[in-house]
This record gives structure tokens, sequence and C-alpha cells, in this order.
């Protein structure tokens, strides 16, 4: 626009196709007759079994603006497209009667013996399990992709402020964030409603409660993996980085992050030892899935320097010295990064008896419902690391709801693991062999100072270990190294 500003504009279309298949070996659930639709030549929805989606238009503002010679402003807002977010197998029509899910159950003596009746793999389809015809819906988990399903959006922008500070400093601070929309969340379809409350399924009594098969919506059907668009993630973070640009041997480098990641859903590959991120615990209920992002990491700053000592051949003192005692004491580096945030969320959740199971599913991010305890208390403190360990959850008590209510008062991602503390440091020795030729030692040191780092505590309430820590991030690690620079 002139000498101080400038801007850019831009808008940008995208499409893709919903995913198909070549031989439309596809098939589709349909909620409105409750069956399987298949797949068949013709337009795209035909094949895809879910409309194109024409509608995808990205707008870019930026701009910069140069206040004084010193001080530059910049800000900017974008949308953006994630096409084939693909979340394991659930973004694809592997259904049947197309693909066939089997389970065999087999033993063999303690003897090692096979009897008679053991299905090798030469003959284990002799049982039928790969005829359409024995399909079974009610033992089958189910793919459903809502045939309206468009594709997830971002929308993103930044303002920042850099000020040049001394020659070759600057300091800038800045405000950045995104709101995501229509993430895919998986769940169950079908999930089955609460057992009711009887005198024999309560609190305490549960040899009257119905299976899951019985109280699901659709008893023709077992599981449904539902890829419901319904996800909404939102991310503000504030940031300051101070930078001296290498200069005088001397590069420095300071960033701090303050920010909150919030929303209702995860990627549903992205997996913590003891439970699924991405399975909300009741799908009917996504306001109650409000919370944490499971990488919210609600402080972090990270100090980089990297310092040639002024000593030695090329360097401010010592540039004459001869080749011993260069060798000695010319030519040292020190490079160290320290790292410091608080921790991550920690999703509490308990293993649900089938009086509580709503999905029937066990071990399976397709649709499988996390549900999670009612708590009551507050956190205790002044706890010591030994008392932490064993106790992460203490001053807290967990109960797991009866089978009437199965969805606890917890929320998600409602509670933080420890956070991390770590100083790797580096010590480089260069010796000059030729005029352009160099040797390079290197002496690096992570986690210098030994610093205990705590893993996850388990966070499963009905586990016996439940509360209790017992990894930790890698001790100390020292490693050598020569590098040849030529």
């Amino acid at each position: 626009m002139n000498a101080k500003l400038t801007l850019n504009l831009g808008l940008r279309w995208e499409y893709a196709t919903p995913i198909w298949e070549r031989d439309n070996l596809w098939s589709n659930f349909d909620p409105t007759t409750d069956t399987l639709i298949r797949a068949s030549n013709g337009g795209i929805y035909d094949r895809a079994l879910v409309h194109p989606d024409y509608r995808d238009f990205g707008p870019r503002v930026g701009f910069a603006y140069s206040a004084t010679p010193k001080t530059v402003i910049r800000g900017g807002y974008g949308i953006s497209y994630s096409f084939f977010n693909r979340p394991g197998s659930a973004q694809e029509g592997i259904n049947a009667p197309l693909a066939l899910f089997g389970l065999q159950t087999q033993s063999i003596s303690a003897g090692g013996s096979l009897p008679a009746t053991f299905l090798t793999t030469q003959n284990s389809f002799t049982t039928g399990l790969d005829v359409p015809s024995n399909f079974k819906p009610t033992v089958s988990n189910i793919d459903y992709i809502p045939a309206d399903t468009r594709w997830p959006y971002i929308q993103s922008w930044l303002f920042s402020v850099q000020q040049e500070i001394t020659h070759d400093t600057f300091l800038e601070v800045a405000y950045n964030g995104n709101h995501s929309l229509r993430l895919p969340i998986l769940g169950d379809f079908n999930q089955a409603n609460p057992n009711a409350l009887s005198a024999t399924c309560n609190a305490t009594v549960t040899s009257g409660c119905l299976g899951v098969q019985m109280r699901r919506p659709i008893t023709t059907f077992g599981a449904i993996t539902w890829l419901d668009p319904a996800g909404n993630n939102n991310y503000n973070g504030f940031s300051a980085r101070l930078e001296h640009r290498f200069g005088g041997g001397l590069y420095f480098l300071n960033s701090f992050t303050w920010s909150k990641a919030l929303g209702d859903s995860e990627q549903a590959l992205e997996y913590f030892p003891g439970y699924y991120e991405a399975n909300p615990q009741n799908i009917r209920n996504l306001a109650a899935e409000r919370g944490p992002s499971s990488f919210d990491v609600e402080f972090i700053n990270v100090t980089s320097v990297v310092y040639q000592l002024p000593f030695g051949k090329g360097r401010k003192f010592g540039s004459n010295m001869t080749p011993f005692l260069d060798a000695i004491a010319g030519g040292w580096e020190l490079n160290t990064i320290n790292t410091a945030n608080t921790g991550l969320p920690i999703d509490v959740s308990y293993s649900p008896s089938s009086a509580n199971d709503v999905t029937g599913l066990t071990n399976d991010y397709r649709g499988e419902a996390i549900l999670r305890p009612n708590v009551t208390g507050s956190a205790a403190s002044g706890l010591t690391k030994g008392q932490m360990v064993n106790n992460y959850f203490a001053g807290y008590t967990f109960t797991t709801p009866p089978a009437y209510s199965p969805f606890g008062s917890v929320g998600r991602n409602s509670f933080r693991a420890p956070g991390l503390e770590d100083w790797d440091l580096a010590a480089d020795k260069y010796f000059h062999i030729f005029e352009r030729t160099q040797i390079q030692f290197r002496s690096e040191f992570f986690n210098f100072i030994n610093h205990t780092n705590f893993g996850l505590p388990t966070a499963i309430s009905t586990n016996a270990a439940f509360g209790t820590i017992r990894t930790t991030y890698p001790a100390r690690q020292i490693q050598f190294a020569l590098k040849l620079l030529f």
C-alpha cells in the first residue's frame, strides 16, 4: 500500500471428493431405514454414499505495518480445510456384507497338542466366516458416515508487535488462536440407554439389569461407529519472544507461551496409556465433553543459548595462540536448552460392568464410550514426592456411578499431570586440522542436573493401581561424538 504498510489479500477455493472404492465395494448405514445401503455406479454420491462438498472457500487477510523504523505490527486471519482426516477405518465404508469381521476363540491343552477341532489358517474359513449370508449385524461394528458430512475447517488468526531493543536484539509479543469446526467425533450411534432404576437394578443390586443389546435403540444392530462431524475446538495463546541473533559469539532465545486449548473432541488415533482421549462418555451429550484438549499445556518457557568462548584461533582473544595452546583452551562452544512447562491433562475414567456399559465395546476406539466416575473432595496440599507418586489424587473421592446413571460427574481432562523441568547442555570443542578442515568434539548432557520428571498416574478409577505413578521421564544421559567438518 505504501512504504510502511503491506497487505496480503486472497481467496482460495478447494474441492476434495468424499472417499469411494474402485469397484464400489462400499456400504453405509442408513438411519432412516435402519439398513445398510450399497454403493453403485453413477455420480459421486452413488459411489461414496456421502454428498460432495463444493463450498470450501478459504479467505486470507494479512498485514505488516512498520510503525517506526524499529517497530513492526503484524496480523492475519485465514480459513483452511482439513481433507481426509482419517480417524482409523471409521471414515471408510468397510462394512458387511463387503467386509466381514469374525472372532474365533481357540485353546491348546497344557501339553501343547492340537485338538481335532482346532482351526488352522488353511481351514479357518470352513466355519462360514466369509459367507455374507452369515453376517450378523448384532455382533458387528458398523460404520456410519452421515450423508451430509462436510469437511472440517479451521479459522486461524494472529496479531503481533515486534520491537528492536538493540542491534540484533528484539522483543516480540503476540496473540494467536484458532477455532476448529466440524471435527469428526467417534461414538456409538446405537449407544444403549442406561438401565432403568428398579428394585433389582440399582446402586447396590444389578442382578435384574438388562444387557447392552436389549437396551439399544436399534435392537437389530450392535454397535454402529458414528463419525459425527460435530467437533468444536478452540485455542488462544499469548506468546513473548526475546531473541539476540548470533553476533559476537552469542545467540540467545527465550520463548514463553501462556495458552488454553479447549474443545469437545480429539484425534481418534491419539492414545494415552489406559484410555482413549477421543471417545466421549455420552455421544448424545457433547456439551459434557467440553474441556481441555489432551495437548493443552498452560505455561511453557524455553530458553536456548549458544555461546562461543572468545579464545582461540579466529576468536576475539588468543587468535595467535600456539597450536598446542589452542588445542587446549581455544575453540570451545557451549549450547544449552532449558525447558519448563505445566503438565498435560488427565482424563479419569472407570471400567464399566455390563450393567453400566452402553456400547458393548472394549479397547476399541471405534465408538467405545469412555465412562467417567463421580468425584467429591478437593486436592490435598503439601504432599511429599513419596505421597504424590502413591496417591496422586489425594483428597478426592471417586465412586463408580450406578447402572441407571452411568455417566459420571468428572469433567473430561479435568486433572493435570506433573509438569516438566529439563536442562540440556552441550560443550563442544573445535580442533583446526587444516585451513578449512576441523574436527568437532561434542559432549552432550540430556537432563544435565538429573532432575526427576514424573510420568502420568494411572487414571482408571477401578484399577487397583489408580492414582499411582510408576514411570518417569529419562534420567540424565550423556553422549560423546566426533564430527569432521570440511
